[in-house]
């Protein structure tokens, strides 16, 4: 975590508490190595997350041609 939060310009709390978020959508798994927390994304958390993005596009773009093809068909 202090590695990631080094790199960022928000305080450590602030990442933590990112962390803690992504952790209950599991997003991301937490261990502890003595007083280090290491965190790694969840790999079934993120492809259910791709799925419902995937789907979510998927019927957008097809609400997207449904109303251009109506609009194209009106006088």
């Amino acid at each position: 975590m202090g590695e990631l939060a080094a790199e960022l310009p928000v305080s450590r709390p602030a990442v933590s508490q990112h962390l803690r978020v992504l952790e209950g959508a599991c997003l991301v798994t937490h261990r502890r190595e003595g007083t280090r927390h290491l965190y790694e994304l969840d790999r079934s958390g993120v492809a259910t997350l791709r799925d419902w993005v995937d789907g979510f596009w998927d019927e957008a773009l097809a609400r997207f041609k449904a109303a251009a093809e109506t609009k194209g068909n009106a006088p």
